[in-house]
């Protein structure tokens, strides 16, 4: 079955990091996907742009209306994303608690539908 890891945290807390830290972290990635591709679960991951860039699209009575930012206010963010392929929801769990990201916000383990 295919999973999507939605990575969610504060963004503004990268500004608070040092050069050093922040490259820490960005190893810790590195290291993660690695881990996911040896184990051959990994289809694709990326990081996202910051939220100021987003936008959100919705119609109403056939007129699109587009908004700035993500239609949610909240404190955490959509930062990035990984889709991997596991034998079991549990297998899943496993690797999303392994993501550095669950060690500053949370990650969200949603099924893919496959049709």
């Amino acid at each position: 079955m295919q999973y999507m890891l939605l990575i969610y945290g504060d963004e503004s807390s990268w500004a608070a990091l040092t050069p050093d830290q922040i490259a820490q972290e960005m190893g810790a990635y590195m290291a993660y996907t690695q881990d996911l591709q040896k184990a051959g679960v990994y289809i694709a991951g990326h990081e996202l742009q910051p939220v100021a860039t987003a936008k959100t699209v919705s119609v109403d009575a056939g007129k699109q209306k587009v908004v700035d930012g993500p239609f949610a206010e909240t404190k955490e963010t959509l930062g990035g994303y990984y889709f991997i392929e596991a034998e079991t929801m549990d297998d899943a769990l496993a690797w999303a608690a392994k993501c550095p990201g669950a060690r500053h916000g949370r990650i969200e383990v949603r099924p893919v539908v496959m049709r």
